[in-house]
């Protein structure tokens, strides 16, 4: 396998045929190198995920994976956490998991070699109950700019209230808009609950400073967790 720390992925996916779903998540407040995905499902997930509180770091299609014999996977994203924990996701059709069972559990046990924890995360995990719609949405106003003193005080203020305050709360408080709002959501200096829901009643809650068990929390996001072997 190679090592999965560098930001360069086994293949460049924006290459391949035009008629599909090809492209790059340009992110720079997330991390500096671009993801890339080569499915509309596979660039819903890298939204997604980047709100994720929990994530540092997201590089598609790592590295190469001997299953033995000749059969061979590259991934589809590699996980770092912010904890340093990473996780190896594979993004597929639900209609599609039951007949490559066999083959998921030969790459789950591969990567528990290298302890690497595995999952598959399917489409209605990722764009269920219109979730990739609104990270959609969220992701417009990464780049918004806003003095970062409102910023820090929208920070202070969600800090003081572990239990959660509502987004309408924060705008009124922090004399912010709702866009700004989302801008601070985006840079993950104060989160959503895994449902990403966005009226001004919902509730907006403190980044978790201390995480254990990263991949746990990855799991509870997406509503899903790690791959278990079959006997």
């Amino acid at each position: 396998m190679e090592k999965a720390s560098s930001p360069e992925p086994a293949r460049k996916v924006v290459t391949r045929s035009p008629s599909r779903k090809v492209g790059l998540v340009n992110c720079p407040w997330f991390q500096s190198h671009a993801i890339e995905h080569e499915s509309r499902l596979e660039k819903h997930f890298v939204l997604r995920a980047m709100l994720s509180p929990s994530v540092k770091a997201i590089l598609h299609q790592p590295f190469e994976l001997s299953l033995g014999g000749k059969e061979r996977c590259i991934p589809d994203f590699l996980l770092t956490f912010k904890n340093g924990q990473r996780a190896v996701v594979e993004v597929k059709r639900a209609e599609r998991i039951k007949a490559l069972k066999e083959r998921l559990d030969r790459i789950a046990a591969r990567l528990a070699e290298d302890g690497l924890v595995f999952f598959v995360v399917h489409q209605g995990q990722i764009e269920g109950q219109r979730l990739a719609e609104r990270a959609e949405l969220l992701r417009r106003y990464a780049m918004l700019h806003v003095e970062r003193k409102k910023l820090d005080a929208a920070m202070r203020l969600v800090q003081s209230k572990p239990e959660g305050i509502s987004v309408g709360s924060v705008m009124r408080r922090c004399e912010l808009s709702e866009h700004q709002v989302f801008h601070a959501i985006t840079a993950r200096l104060i989160v959503l609950g895994p449902k990403l829901l966005l009226s001004h009643d919902d509730l907006v809650f403190p980044p978790s400073l201390e995480i254990s068990d990263a991949p746990y929390q990855f799991g509870s996001w997406f509503g899903c967790a790690a791959w278990q072997l079959h006997p």
